[in-house]
């Protein structure tokens, strides 16, 4: 095996670059040969372990972006790394972070596996000017290139849960796998790689005989998460009943600003290798670790493995690398007085203490945690990178109009991701000249605006119309489009689209459009513009004649779909779903979930909406003054931000007149990308109170601020409020949205839960949306049968699928219906089912799963497309649910069998799994089978759904009964 190890320091005294060496000096003594890349390294300490180093040469002037610098660099020195041709078999790479996170996508080119050693992003609030831009450009890339890693190791289940799952997208492709670190390096004077060579003056003058020495672990920085500064009053603290107490700082005298009444007390250490570190740590009678956020906390870490009690605060990871919770404090007062107890042998001592730190010894070893390294690292496969298919856009709106409507910004920022991935053309299409031409030099600059494509990318040359004069298409190109796509994003009217269509083909071409919504069709009262109303239902008929429509949310493309049927038309294929992406264009994520409002600051309401009457702005304002009708002890501010829509001047007027009555409602009308950002970051909480949408991407930008949404309860708005971070409501009735932000206001942990689930829900980016998109049309020709299949001969199997058997029994078609109407992703059934059921499940749910104690021995199988374990089915779901989890993947339907209801281990089970699942769950029950077993899984006094033999109990996305 070949381990290629990517950072941007390798330098043995900074944390992630320790963690890297140690694992490389463990794989290379399993025989594995390995590889350095870095920016800045120690050869000393790297050729202990390898020989094959090489040190990345960048500029890195003011505004480079060393991200994508380094992965230049690796493309254009691909030959002094590998050999000619295919990389060879058994080759991974391990990347520790910035920047060699576009470097993920090189690899992947390669064919090579990448997998990212996470051990997160560290808090940024604080930061300000080059260092914060580097920190939201990093958070960016973690976004990007996450989700095209093979595997990420988070080095704990906090960094896990908070950063690396909801980094690695929706559906990330990436194994996520969460592996501590070893910390008992220290303790084995053969594994100390760093030795300066040179003792330091400032450790040798620790004394023991100059009083109690206690260390302050970590690295010195003040004004940040590291809460060095904390030091000191706790050192106050101490010294007044101890005055003999000494603190050491791992900091040279001038990095460290002491007050002149504690200068006699603490004592700067510089910084010791690892020799002197383990000395220090084995002088010390404590360890305190001051920091309000730690992805592990390495030196805690270490520490305990030499045996020695540390306190630490209770966050980020540290729950799970302390020996005991008694180490664990609430705040800098509980670290001091707790510090006091362990000083007088009143904590972290005796028999018990001991035996926690020798759990603690023997789970933290670098011997288990390159094990589990070695085993993920060898099971992976050379990533397969589809040959994405050659793209011309059709883009004639936003060629020409510089508006940034919904749909234009999909256009824009699909295309600039799309370069990223390939060499697409954009094109227009001229009536009098019945073709598609080339863009001028100003329309280029026109669709690149917004984060729209780069007129002038570096990789290849777009072709480009002279001033007074079209280039056609057809006569740049001629067939050198053989099997490239024509994407056309925009709504087109459809007096052009069959001509459209013929000359994409008569080029090679194949047609694929994206599906946005069907709204002038569906309600076409909302729709004011007489020519987009007019057109629509033509323009959704000709979609059929295209060979691929991708629609924008699974909504999208069950109301064309629907449309198709009403007027029996036959798609060339079956619509697929390319979801939206969230991701907003020019502003970072929030990574530090809101807080509610204090006790004296108002409630920050936000809605960002075009002034249009679908976006039903007449509801929100009915529901706050109901608000201040019947709460009027609760303060709140509402902030309108949207344009006036045309032929819309009555709602408009209405709006004025509502801000004119009330100072708490102000309408700021349309507002600058900073003067929105400010708003979402004043804001507690967002409306969106439309009614319908195709997509409804302000929910998802919302989100993407990190301030919780409420929406409508029904459509699209439904489907995106299912992943977290969104509370729905009845958008028709302004006294239930009214109920709905008195319930809110008057619940704090609510709130706290729905704005935790905004920050860490997964966001697809805009490069994931290309990647999928590509990766569609280069599929499609693995795709299902076309929509036009023949009728089936019985109409049952309109829903059951063609090829079961009918038992003529309802709860059958029943069930059949329910999998098409409400479909799920996991399907758990326990007990003994029957045949039917299993192979309904089996090929309507992608994973299924049944769990049930009759068989001849512990086993696991797979019939009729459900996997079967063999076993108690409380210990199946023990095993089960983890590694489920680890993919992603939650159930969303339960089956609970007759013998199943009598298992008491199991309904214990079933009661945490439906309480603690954060998607959408239906439970069904044996009819009437539900009394024995109500209590246990609190269920209500009706069930939700009845099915022919089976009650159906709905549980949400808190875990509360769905309503």
């Amino acid at each position: 095996m070949h381990l290629i190890i990517c950072n941007e320091r390798l330098l043995f005294r900074f944390g992630v670059d320790r963690v890297l060496l140690l694992l490389a000096q463990g794989l290379k003594n399993a025989g594995w040969r390995i590889t350095f890349i870095a920016q800045r390294a120690d050869p000393e300490v790297l050729r202990r372990i390898s020989d094959d180093v090489h040190i990345v040469s960048i500029d890195e002037a003011p505004g480079i972006d060393s991200d994508r610098a380094t992965a230049a660099w690796l493309r254009a020195n691909r030959h002094r790394l590998l050999p000619a041709g295919s990389a060879p078999a058994g080759t991974v790479a391990l990347l520790g972070g910035w920047p060699f996170y576009s470097a993920i996508s090189v690899f992947r080119e390669w064919g090579i596996a990448p997998v990212a050693l996470d051990c997160g992003g560290v808090p940024y609030a604080s930061m300000q000017g080059m260092a914060r831009r580097t920190q939201e450009l990093l958070r960016s890339r973690r976004r990007e290139f996450f989700p095209e890693a093979s595997a990420i190791t988070p080095i704990s289940h906090f960094i896990e849960r908070t950063q690396s799952r909801p980094d690695a997208g929706p559906a990330p492709q990436a194994q996520i796998t969460t592996i501590h670190l070893g910390a008992d390096h220290l303790a084995a004077p053969e594994q100390l790689l760093w030795r300066s060579g040179a003792a330091d003056a400032s450790v040798n003058a620790v004394s023991l005989d100059q009083g109690t020495f206690i260390l302050n672990l970590g690295r010195w920085e003040t004004g940040n998460y590291k809460n060095s500064e904390a030091l000191f009053t706790i050192a106050r603290s101490l010294l007044a009943e101890r005055r003999e107490l000494r603190f050491g700082v791992l900091a040279s005298a001038d990095e460290l600003d002491v007050p002149d009444d504690l200068k006699p007390c603490i004592q700067a250490l510089g910084h010791p290798d690892d020799a002197e570190l383990a000395q220090l740590m084995a002088e010390s009678a404590l360890g305190l670790s001051v920091s309000r956020w730690e992805g592990f906390n390495l030196p805690l870490a270490e520490m305990q493995q030499l045996g020695k009690p540390v306190l630490v605060l209770d966050l980020g990871a540290h729950p799970e690398v302390v020996a005991s919770a008694d180490q664990l404090c609430i705040d800098e007062p509980e670290l001091a007085t707790k510090a006091a107890a362990v000083l007088d042998g009143q904590l972290l001592a005796g028999p018990a203490w001991q035996a926690a730190l020798e759990a603690f010894r023997q789970t933290f070893t670098w011997q288990r945690t390159v094990a589990r390294y070695a085993a993920l690292l060898e099971g992976l496969q050379p990533p397969h990178e589809p040959n994405f298919p050659r793209v011309v856009v059709d883009a004639g709106a936003c060629l020409r109009d510089p508006a940034n409507t919904g749909v234009a910004r999909v256009v824009r920022s699909l295309c600039r991701k799309l370069q990223d991935l390939g060499e697409p053309l954009f094109v227009a299409w001229d009536e009098q000249l019945n073709t598609y031409v080339l863009p001028t030099e100003a329309e280029y600059r026109t669709l690149g605006a917004y984060g729209g494509p780069d007129p002038e990318p570096a990789h290849y040359r777009l072709p480009c119309s002279p001033p007074g004069l079209r280039l056609t298409l057809p006569a740049l190109v001629g067939r050198r489009l053989q099997g490239a796509w024509l994407l056309q994003g925009e709504i087109i009217f459809e007096r052009q689209g069959p001509r459209r269509r013929q000359a994409a083909r008569e080029l090679g071409m194949r047609v694929a459009a994206i599906f946005h919504d069907a709204i002038p069709v569906s309600h076409p009262q909302w729709v004011l513009d007489d020519a987009i109303r007019d057109n629509h239902a033509s323009y959704m008929t000709g979609l059929a004649d295209c060979d691929q429509v991708l629609a924008v949310s699974a909504y999208s493309a069950r109301q064309l779909e629907s449309f198709w049927h009403q007027r029996g038309i036959g798609g060339r294929r079956p619509v697929l779903t390319c979801v939206n992406p969230g991701e907003l264009t020019g502003a970072a994520r929030a990574v530090e979930p809101p807080v509610p409002p204090l006790p004296d600051e108002p409630l920050r309401l936000l809605c960002v909406s075009t002034l249009e009457p679908r976006k039903n702005h007449r509801t929100l304002l009915a529901a706050v003054a109901l608000l201040a009708e019947q709460q009027p002890q609760l303060d709140w501010r509402l902030d309108l931000v949207g344009n006036r829509y045309a032929g819309a001047a009555e709602l408009a007027a209405e709006v004025a007149n509502a801000a004119a009555a009330d100072p708490r409602i102000v309408w700021h009308g349309v507002v600058d990308d900073a003067d929105l950002n400010r708003l979402y970051a004043s804001a507690h909480l967002t409306i969106y109170p439309s009614l319908v949408e195709g997509f409804g991407m302000p929910i998802l930008e919302s989100l993407w601020h990190g301030r919780p949404c409420l929406c409508h309860q029904d459509g699209v708005m439904a489907e995106l409020a299912q992943a977290g971070g969104c509370q729905t409501t009845d958008m028709h009735d302004p006294a239930a949205l009214a109920a709905t932000l008195a319930e809110l206001a008057a619940t704090p942990a609510r709130y706290r839960l729905l704005a935790e689930q905004a920050i860490t829900r997964p966001i697809l980016t805009w490069r994931g949306h290309a990647r999928t998109l590509l990766s569609q049309l280069a599929t499609h020709d693995l795709h299902r049968q076309p929509v036009s299949a023949p009728f089936p001969r019985h109409w049952q199997h309109l829903m059951v699928p063609e090829g079961q058997p009918l038992t003529g029994e309802p709860a059958q078609l029943a069930l059949a219906c329910l999998l098409r109407q409400r479909p799920s992703d996991c399907a758990l059934l326990f007990g003994e089912q029957p045949e039917w059921l299993l192979r309904l499940v089996g090929q309507l749910v992608p994973q299924a799963w049944q769990l049930k104690a009759t068989g001849d021995a512990q086993s696991l199988l797979r019939q009729s497309g459900v996997s079967r374990i063999v076993a108690p089915p409380a210990d199946g779901l023990t095993l089960l649910r983890p590694e489920l989890l680890k993919q992603g993947v939650q159930p969303g339907l339960l089956v609970v069998g007759d013998e199943a209801l009598a298992d008491s281990a199991l309904i214990q089970a079933l009661a945490q799994l439906l309480h603690t699942s954060s998607v959408p769950c239906l439970l069904l029950l044996p009819a009437d089978g539900a009394a024995a077993i109500s209590d246990a899984l609190d269920l209500p006094a009706e069930p939700h759904i009845e099915l022919p033999g089976f009650d159906g109990y709905g549980f949400g996305l808190t875990g509360g009964r769905a309503g």
